[in-house]
């Protein structure tokens, strides 16, 4: 973020960015006295443009008047956004919004993903006290069934050595 952008914002009322075309006039200026090899009638022209320009009817978005000016493509780059952002960039972000700031919709994505994010750890962390617990009452019932078993092979053992006492009582 340029020093120009920064004071722009921080006069803002509601400290939001400059749109391009408030960025376009101030990094035009010419200072007085000095000579300069090109004239300045062009840009003089394109502010002028860009100060008079009404938005057609059908237009649902809300389109900076330097976009529709200067309606000029860049060779990587894209004017008035700073080093290293190209009009691609601006368009895989913002969907050619002249904002730096993301876009709403993709901070409500964000925002929807971290809830299901949130319930889904909830939900694991309720399988995995449902799974400890199941696995308690298994092992217990393991333990009752060992324990049973065992108490039923005693009395089998009992009965047992109670048939070969009276078979031998009988027989004897």
């Amino acid at each position: 973020m340029s020093m120009l952008q920064s004071t722009y914002k921080n006069e803002d009322p509601n400290h939001e960015f400059p749109t391009l075309t408030q960025m376009f006039e101030p990094t035009r200026k010419r200072t007085d006295g000095r000579v300069y090899v090109d004239t300045y009638d062009d840009t003089a022209m394109k502010l002028e443009e860009m100060k008079n320009y009404k938005p057609l009817e059908d237009e649902s978005d809300v389109v900076d008047p330097y976009m529709v000016v200067m309606n000029k493509v860049n060779d990587g780059y894209c004017r008035l956004y700073g080093r290293g952002v190209t009009n691609r960039l601006i368009k895989k972000v913002g969907g050619g919004d002249t904002s730096y700031m993301i876009p709403e919709t993709l901070m409500e994505t964000f925002k929807a993903n971290e809830v299901e994010r949130n319930q889904l750890i909830e939900m694991k962390k309720d399988i995995q006290e449902d799974h400890e617990k199941m696995k308690a009452e298994l092992e217990a019932m393991q333990i009752d069934i060992n324990n049973q078993r065992e108490k039923f092979e005693e009395m089998i053992r009992e009965f047992r050595e109670q048939q070969a006492l009276e078979g031998s009582l009988v027989h004897g």
